[in-house]
């Protein structure tokens, strides 16, 4: 870990700072317990954190937040000897419409909605806190890592030892998903790159809607780095923001961890509908006719999957990233601990008043979804096995539809099938039914 970046994350870290109405339980911050119910709120505050003389601060935070609960990251820095007021992160849980900060200016910080800067002044230290709240007495989240990172000032980030290694990372691309969740997708598909390499099988959807910032546009990048690194780690991965150098993903990708990075797009790109700043992976390094290369999976390159894995000129890559990573590793709690749900449905015809509408059933019980769900910001898709088997799920041909009377419309082919109906809430959590028609 390069010094700017610091990470709290297991029980000994974490009781160096201070606990109000919360503790720490099996390495995770909590609320206290007492009397057999949760507190409504508590606070953990770490310790001040020394670090390099910086100019731009990024948190992190990877929690569990079951509906009725939420955690709210903060931070404050010291400038020129005196702190800074507290600067929150926003509410976040896969259950709430959660909004990053709205720019905005405070003295010298400039704060937006996943990162702070620091326009005329420098910083030395950095102090995180963060609040989890909980509407149900019986139920609390639960935070496993909380992060700082800084970008230095005054100095070079690290190259790094060269390495010659290509990962084999899930390539998806922004084409054939779901059209609606378009403006972030390629931060949730460069994600679910990594994710979906270690079995974890998640539609790039579930991973879009569950980072989702739904705050007012305002001119700022939709796609919020503290919500996407929550979501990851909602899943179980540790995930966290870093400023680092080209040494910092040379070594990832040598101990076999891939990256996500943003990366801006070249004129032509752009004019090719491209946006103008894209986040890709970086699955490797290697050297072509004697020119070192990065190994990316684009979600931008083309409109077939396998069409993202990439390669780019070193040189052309460092003056097109910005020196901000996402660094992830693989999920090593169990499955009750992690985030937005699936769950089972039988899927059925509506009947003779209904010809060719499917609806959902859950427990003999119909489940009918809204005429608003997509509008609502849900998702609803429907496949058939393609010619030959995927790797993932996430690989087959997803037809995203429209709700009709409570459930939606499938046709008969020519020949028997398989029907895989998916229906996406704007927590991330699906619905998933077979029919065969």
């Amino acid at each position: 870990m390069e010094k700017n970046t610091l990470l709290l994350r297991d029980t000994e870290a974490f009781m160096r700072g201070e606990l109000d109405n919360v503790t720490v339980a099996d390495g995770c911050i909590v609320l206290d317990l007492v009397q057999g119910s949760y507190v409504p709120y508590g606070c953990y505050t770490s310790a001040p954190i020394p670090m390099p003389l910086f100019d731009a601060l990024w948190v992190s935070w990877n929690a569990v937040s079951p509906p009725g609960t939420a955690v709210e990251a903060q931070a404050r820095v010291l400038v020129d000897g005196n702190w800074t007021a507290w600067i929150s992160f926003g509410k976040w849980s896969p259950y709430l419409r959660r909004e990053g900060v709205p720019l905005q200016e405070r003295g010298p910080l400039r704060m937006g909605a996943d990162m702070v800067r620091l326009e005329s002044k420098r910083a030395t230290q950095v102090q995180l806190r963060i609040y989890l709240y909980t509407k149900f007495e019986k139920i609390t989240p639960a935070v496993r890592l909380l992060g700082a990172s800084v970008r230095a000032t005054g100095g070079i980030p690290a190259r790094g030892r060269p390495v010659n290694r290509g990962l084999h990372l899930m390539p998806y691309v922004v084409p054939r998903r779901a059209p609606a969740l378009r403006p972030w997708m390629d931060l949730a598909i460069s994600l679910v790159s990594l994710t979906n390499r270690w079995g974890a099988d998640l539609l790039p959807e579930e991973f879009a809607q569950a980072l989702r910032d739904w705050r007012t546009p305002d001119g700022q990048d939709v796609r919020n780095l503290g919500f996407a690194a929550a979501a990851a780690g909602c899943w179980g991965f540790p995930t966290w923001v870093a400023w680092c150098g080209l040494g910092t993903l040379r070594e990832e990708a040598r101990q076999g961890y891939g990256t996500v990075v943003a990366l801006d797009s070249t004129p032509a790109q752009v004019a090719a509908g491209w946006p103008e700043r894209r986040y890709v992976s970086v699955r490797g390094f290697s050297t072509t006719g004697g020119t070192p290369q990065v190994l990316l999976c684009d979600p931008w390159a083309g409109e077939q999957d396998f069409d993202a894995e990439t390669q780019m000129p070193l040189d052309d890559f460092l003056v097109a990233w910005d020196n901000v990573a996402l660094l992830m590793r693989p999920s090593k709690v169990d499955d009750k601990h992690k985030g937005p749900a699936r769950g089972s449905v039988w899927v059925r015809p509506a009947g003779a008043t209904a010809p060719g509408i499917f609806r959902f059933y859950i427990n003999g019980e119909a489940h009918l979804l809204g005429d608003d769900f997509c509008e609502n910001g849900g998702v609803l898709a429907w496949s058939v096995p393609d010619e030959r088997p995927h790797a993932t799920t996430a690989h087959r041909s997803f037809h995203f539809v429209e709700p009709e009377l409570g459930g939606l419309r499938l046709e008969a082919g020519e020949k028997q099938q398989k029907y895989t109906v998916y229906a996406i809430d704007t927590a991330g959590s699906m619905l998933v039914g077979e029919v065969t028609l």
